[in-house]
């Protein structure tokens, strides 16, 4: 006859289990990667800064090794710090690490999740880069855009001979004038543009609210749930106005192109193309969300680079007059630059490179998330963990690039150059930004670097008869860019004036 089980017996085995249980998640606790120790309830909250994060993330990797790990509110983020630990976790195993936190500011309150940056890997992103790919896929289908590029560097160089104190607003209305009328047909005016100016309100609320840490309510999701009236609900107002804003720049330059075609007016581009011959309501919604991403998205990576290049020619002169003498022996002085020359001049390609490297546009990728249990190097990186690539830190890195705070192009012109930052500052795995393999942004950068070396010196200012010398300093957020700064900028000779003029 069965014994019976008594009270006891169910008390040995619920301890028995209860043992278990914690020596596999002391087993689980001791493999996760290592790092500083936080406070209850916060973590390590205040233990990275909300400016330059990136060198806190980098100053973890040089303490703990190439893969770390802090919690912040109860969420973990794992820190990445080299590439081959970025390599080996998101590029590796990313069908395990594709998706994006979800923040409740971005994605319920705002309505983002449509967008590119905050999605899911899921069947509507293969969409949009399907579409990205149909018209940018290769270099040679991207040179359908050259000309509006190389008209738009020409009008962008002479104005900056006129008026040179205002260089970043000829660098954003150029990268407007070109993005806009490769992505809707659109030509911006010479003042104040409306779809320009909506573009930069969106672009900085975008770098606002896919920050980690922002907003309380990403980490404490019910507070979207408050009345708007109430004390420190003020977010729930901001994200009405973020919002309309966002859906403004969705809508607004999509009509555009609808009355266009309707009138028989359309320039051809990327959404007249991808709209030609009618298409359904949901293809409709996504080509909408996929040209803002490219007007948006590539135009924002360009004026940080070309901000940069400026920068960099006014603190490292010899590089300019180096590029310069290229230049010269390559285009001569009887004609501007062109794309046609882009395979001729691995000086200034070389200089590209270096922009890309020195100033890290994305210094840290945008978090990926574990759907699954990972596992690198005998670490575990439990699912759900929020993953960063800390793109900086790996260009950056003094055993890849010796004097990584020095702008030398020639560290790429060398037999065996190192690592191409174009693998690693615009993403990782399935979720790299379409613009690597777009060549959009590089195209910019090429003629923008290209036409502006040719025709123009870059020079420090003076000031009550003092040479002024900027800081290299920088804004934080997803992308950053450089603080003003003072600059000369005058014509290399009347010919290039000439040329300039058209």
């Amino acid at each position: 006859m069965a014994k019976a089980i008594s009270f006891v017996d169910v008390c040995l085995f619920g301890a028995g289990l209860y043992v278990i249980k914690r020596l596999v998640g002391s087993r689980r606790s001791n493999s996760l990667p290592p790092g500083p120790t936080g406070w209850p309830v916060i973590g390590n909250l205040f233990q990275i800064s909300s400016e330059r994060n990136w060198e806190d993330f980098a100053a973890l990797g040089k303490k703990y090794g190439d893969i770390s790990t802090i919690s912040i509110l109860g969420t973990r983020y794992v820190v990445l710090n080299s590439y081959e630990a970025i390599s080996a976790v998101l590029e590796k195993q990313s069908s395990k690490c594709s998706n994006r936190p979800h923040l409740t500011m971005a994605s319920d309150l705002v309505g983002s999740s449509k967008g590119l940056l905050f999605m899911d890997y899921n069947d509507r992103l293969r969409q949009h880069r399907k579409h990205f790919y149909r018209l940018f896929g290769t270099r040679s289908s991207t040179a359908a855009f050259n000309s509006i590029g190389e008209e738009e560097t020409r009008r962008f160089v002479s104005k900056l001979l006129r008026k040179p104190e205002d260089l970043v607003d000829h660098i954003r209305s150029t990268a407007g004038a070109i993005i806009f009328k490769v992505t809707y047909g659109y030509t911006v005016q010479e003042e104040k543009d409306p779809f320009v100016e909506l573009g930069e309100k969106v672009l900085a609320i975008g770098s606002l609210i896919a920050t980690p840490g922002a907003f309380l309510v990403d980490f404490i999701p019910s507070l979207r749930y408050l009345p708007e009236w109430f004390p420190g609900a003020s977010f729930l107002r901001d994200a009405k106005k973020y919002n309309q804003l966002l859906m403004d720049s969705v809508l607004k330059p999509h009509q555009y192109v609808v009355d266009q075609m309707a009138a028989g007016t359309a320039i051809p581009s990327f959404s007249s193309t991808l709209l030609e011959g009618g298409v359904s309501p949901e293809e409709e919604d996504v080509i909408m969300w996929t040209s803002m991403a490219v007007s948006l998205g590539a135009s924002d990576t360009v004026i940080s680079a070309i901000h940069s290049f400026f920068l960099a020619m006014i603190l490292f002169p010899e590089v300019q007059a180096k590029a310069q003498a290229e230049l010269d022996a390559v285009v001569g002085s009887e004609r501007l630059p062109s794309f046609n020359d882009r395979d001729f001049l691995p000086y200034i390609n070389a200089i590209c490179k270096e922009v890309l490297r020195w100033h890290t546009v994305a210094p840290l990728a945008m978090p990926h998330v574990a759907t699954e249990d990972i596992y690198y190097n005998g670490f575990l990186i439990p699912q759900g963990s929020c993953i960063i690539g800390n793109s900086w830190a790996v260009l950056h890195d003094e055993s890849t690039y010796p004097d990584p705070e020095v702008f030398c192009p020639e560290r790429f012109l060398c037999e065996t150059p190192p690592l191409d930052p174009q693998n690693v500052c615009f993403g990782f795995g399935r979720r790299i930004c379409p613009g690597k393999r777009l060549h959009l942004a590089e195209a910019s950068l090429f003629i923008s670097v290209a036409m502006s070396l040719a025709t123009l010196v870059i020079s420090k200012e003076i000031v009550n008869g003092v040479l002024v010398t900027p800081s290299f300093d920088v804004t934080s957020g997803i992308l950053s860019h450089p603080k003003p700064f003072r600059c000369k900028i005058t014509a290399r000779s009347t010919v290039a004036e000439t040329l300039l003029r058209g």
